[in-house]
């Protein structure tokens, strides 16, 4: 069975350098490139590819606002990202919004190929870099770290908080009612609760709101 791609990249060599090495490998196909986040919602509609390799920086939008979007569009879209950038808050930031995978540009061929064939398969991929880096964060810490909240989930919060349904909070944030149940389940596993009264009063608990 092959894989259908799509790549995402403002870069025209990156994209032709990609198209060239997948071109190798009779299970995977590049059917289509995009080089904004506009060609990228465009490209996605109308090809429905089985994956996605999304830049973490676009002309027009960023990777994860674009990664957003995608999930929005397809809660089932499984979305490869590619970057440049080893930055802990990209890496985390993309695994939290939903994507499955996260490589750097300087990883290996066949580390991309293998992470496009297991993200396929519904399997999660990292580059090698990213999780040593993430793997020496964790142990070498004697306590679990805090997870953050950004802006918009100590908003969601607050109207949770305030009896807000799933209708109000979306109407607030100008964002569809899946963003929003996205959303809660993100903060939930966050916050370690499993209702909208419990993640309240953690919330409060831990002064979020």
């Amino acid at each position: 069975m092959t894989t259908r791609v799509l790549i995402v990249d403002d870069h025209a060599v990156v994209r032709q350098g990609v198209r060239s090495l997948l071109s190798n490998h009779a299970d995977l196909e590049v059917v289509g490139e995009a080089a904004s986040a506009a060609e990228a919602h465009a490209s996605y509609r109308s090809l429905r590819p089985d994956v996605v390799l999304l830049d973490i920086r676009l002309v027009g939008g960023s990777g994860l606002e674009v990664l957003d979007d995608l999930l929005e569009l397809d809660p089932d879209a499984r979305v490869l990202m590619l970057s440049s950038f080893d930055d802990e808050e990209y890496v985390m930031r993309s695994l939290r919004t939903g994507a499955y995978g996260y490589l750097l540009k300087g990883d290996s061929d066949a580390v991309l190929v293998t992470a496009i064939q297991a993200v396929a398969s519904g399997r999660r991929s990292l580059s090698p870099q990213v999780t040593d880096q993430i793997l020496e964060q964790l142990f070498g810490r004697s306590e679990p770290a805090r997870p953050t909240f950004d802006e918009v989930e100590v908003r969601i919060l607050r109207l949770v908080s305030d009896g807000g349904s799933n209708v109000d909070i979306a109407s607030e944030l100008y964002v569809s009612e899946t963003t929003v149940k996205r959303r809660l389940r993100q903060v939930f596993a966050k916050l370690g609760v499993s209702s909208r009264t419990e993640a309240a009063a953690e919330a409060a608990r831990r002064g979020l709101i």
